[in-house]
């Protein structure tokens, strides 16, 4: 009697368990993930990625081929228009000393044939053989004095070839080179005793460092075509350097490039088509820099363009939407079966993370988080 008891006991447990696992599962919950549609200003911004560098900056380069013979200042020293920087050695090949004293002696040689020839003639015109107006006697006296001029000249070229220096008139001319702009000395490139080449050689010349003006620094980078297309002259920009990552110095576009570079090298993808990116340059001024911040030419920064801006507008996040084709939806919870339902919506500016509304939800609205709904059928 007591194992029959038992027996039916267990019999109406499994069963009781049996009928509460059934009806658990044949219940589908509707705990979706929604998401609260809220006002927010939403910004549409190009990306202009590039550098920190000065307004105006040169290349100092030798007019003369020679060696580094005395350098005058360091890299980071500010100096002044005329300072000296650079002295250049002249390092003349043999032949080239040669050939400028023969050419000396030569015209030396034509000066004295001249003057032999100019005296004949003003002897001719003191026994008023010949007048003074004589074709002969003044074309005599033209050819000494372009000649003396063309020793001179000689003279001088032999001396800078020498020793770098040489007086023209009252002019002294030196191969020490001087700095043309006051600034600051960014590098230096040579060391003494380092032969370099002039700028008049037919190679390329020397660079012997770099002078910029730190007082007057600029963003400059690239954006892409489509971006550039939006942007002028007098557009409010953000740029962010690397060294301050929280610091945002405000400035304005003073120059949107005609002519596009190309970023990347083009080349073949792998389905054999020509990819490359045309990149416009942008320079952004006007830097608002914070007395704090103390920024060195050649910073990699960041700039942000606000090229549309929507304020206080009904905002859902951009991976609430499902779309119809080109018909954006949003999915609204409900006491229906399916425990939703689509709800048609009209957009407007979007920052790639939220979208503005601009009909079919209501501020404070749940919306369904559609990237949460994998598997579940939409209807």
């Amino acid at each position: 009697m007591a194992k029959t008891w038992l027996v039916s006991a267990v019999s109406a447990t499994l069963l009781g368990g049996g009928v509460y696992f059934y009806l658990q599962s044949s219940v589908q919950p509707n705990d979706f993930t929604t998401l609260p549609a809220v006002v927010r200003t939403i910004e549409k911004q190009a990306i202009a990625v590039g550098n920190i560098v000065p307004a105006h900056s040169v290349l100092i380069k030798s007019q003369i081929n020679g060696i580094v013979g005395e350098i005058y200042v360091k890299v980071g020293e500010e100096v002044k228009q005329g300072q000296p920087l650079i002295k250049v050695r002249p390092n003349p090949t043999p032949q080239a000393l040669t050939l400028a004293s023969t050419e000396l002696k030569r015209s030396e040689a034509d000066l004295e044939s001249h003057k032999q020839k100019l005296a004949n003639l003003e002897g001719l015109v003191k026994q008023k053989i010949i007048p003074k107006n004589f074709d002969a006697y003044v074309s005599a006296r033209s050819a000494v004095k372009s000649e003396q001029a063309n020793v001179q000249q000689k003279r001088h070229n032999l001396e800078l070839i020498n020793s770098g220096e040489a007086f023209i008139g009252h002019a002294r001319v030196t191969s020490t080179i001087t700095a043309s702009i006051d600034g600051t000395v960014l590098n230096r490139k040579v060391e003494v005793g380092e032969p370099i080449i002039s700028t008049e050689s037919s190679q390329t010349a020397t660079e012997m460092m770099s002078l910029a003006d730190m007082n007057n620094l600029i963003f400059k980078g690239h954006v892409s075509e489509h971006d550039a297309a939006q942007l002028s002259q007098g557009m409010a920009v953000m740029v962010t350097v690397a060294p301050y990552p929280d610091v945002e110095i405000s400035g304005v576009i003073t120059k949107v490039a005609i002519q596009s570079e190309s970023l990347n090298s083009s080349g073949n993808n792998s389905k054999g088509e020509k990819s490359f990116d045309n990149g416009f340059e942008v320079e952004v001024g006007e830097l608002n820099i914070p007395q704090d911040v103390r920024l060195r030419s050649g910073f990699s920064s960041t700039a942000k363009i606000t090229l549309k801006r929507a304020e206080n507008v009904i905002t859902v996040p951009e991976r609430a939407l499902q779309f119809d084709g080109d018909t954006p939806y949003v999915l609204i919870p409900d006491s229906s079966k399916q425990g939703f339902r689509r709800q048609k919506v009209t957009l407007g500016l979007s920052n790639g993370i939220h979208v503005e509304v601009l009909d079919g939800v209501e501020l404070g609205d749940q919306i369904i988080d559609n990237s949460m709904m994998m598997g579940v059928p939409h209807g």
